[in-house]
C-alpha cells in the first residue's frame, strides 16, 4: 500500500510540475509582449484571419492554444507560399494577374477555410505588386516576348561627320562610336 501512495505522490507533483511550467511560460509570454493572454489570443487569430504571415512565435502560440486554428493557418501560408512562388517566375504583369485569378479560381467555393486563404492569397499579391519586381515587369506576354528579342540587338546610325554609331537598344550598354 506504502508503493501505491508513493506513485499516486510522484504522479501528482509530475502533475502539478507540468501546471507549473504551463503557468510560468504564460506569465513569460504575458510579460514579454505587454499584453494579456487573452489580448494577445484575440489579436494573432485576427491576423491569423486576416491572411497575414504570423512569426515563429504566434504559430506556436497557435499550435499550443488552438491546434484546429493552426492547421488552418498552416494550409493558408503553405498555399500563400505556393502563389508567391509562382509570382516570382511570371515574366510579365498579365501573367502574375492569370497566375493569381487561377490561385483564387481553384479554391471551391465549399471550402471552410475560403474565406482565409482568399485573405492570404489577396495579401501575397498585395505585398508582390508594391515590391519592385512588379513594376519592372511588362504589361502583357507580347511585351515580355518582344523585349527579349530587343534586347542586345544594335542599331546603325550615320552622323553628320560620317563616322558610324552603334547603340545598343534596351539591353542598356554603352554607345560605341566607331572611329572616334
Amino acid at each position: 500500500m506504502n508503493t501505491t501512495l508513493k506513485k499516486e505522490n510522484a504522479a501528482s507533483d509530475a502533475m502539478l510540475g507540468q501546471q507549473l511550467m504551463a503557468y510560468a511560460r504564460s506569465l513569460q509570454e504575458e510579460g514579454q509582449r505587454g499584453e494579456s493572454k487573452e489580448a494577445y489570443a484575440a489579436r494573432v487569430y485576427a491576423k491569423a484571419r486576416s491572411g497575414q504571415k504570423l512569426t515563429p512565435e504566434e504559430m506556436s502560440f497557435l499550435a499550443r492554444t488552438n491546434p484546429e486554428l493552426y492547421r488552418k493557418v498552416l494550409r493558408a501560408q503553405m498555399l500563400r507560399r505556393e502563389l508567391e512562388s509562382r509570382l516570382r517566375h511570371c515574366k510579365s504583369k498579365q501573367e502574375a494577374q492569370e497566375v493569381f485569378s487561377a490561385a483564387i479560381g481553384s479554391i471551391s467555393e465549399k471550402d471552410p477555410d475560403r474565406d482565409m486563404i482568399i485573405q492570404a492569397l489577396n495579401q501575397a499579391f498585395k505585398e508582390f505588386k508594391e515590391s519592385g519586381v512588379y513594376e519592372s515587369l511588362p504589361d502583357t506576354r507580347e511585351e515580355a516576348e518582344n523585349g527579349k528579342k530587343r534586347q542586345g540587338t544594335m542599331e546603325y546610325v550615320q552622323n553628320g561627320k560620317g563616322y558610324q554609331e552603334v547603340y545598343l537598344t534596351e539591353g542598356g550598354g554603352i554607345p560605341f562610336v566607331a572611329g572616334a
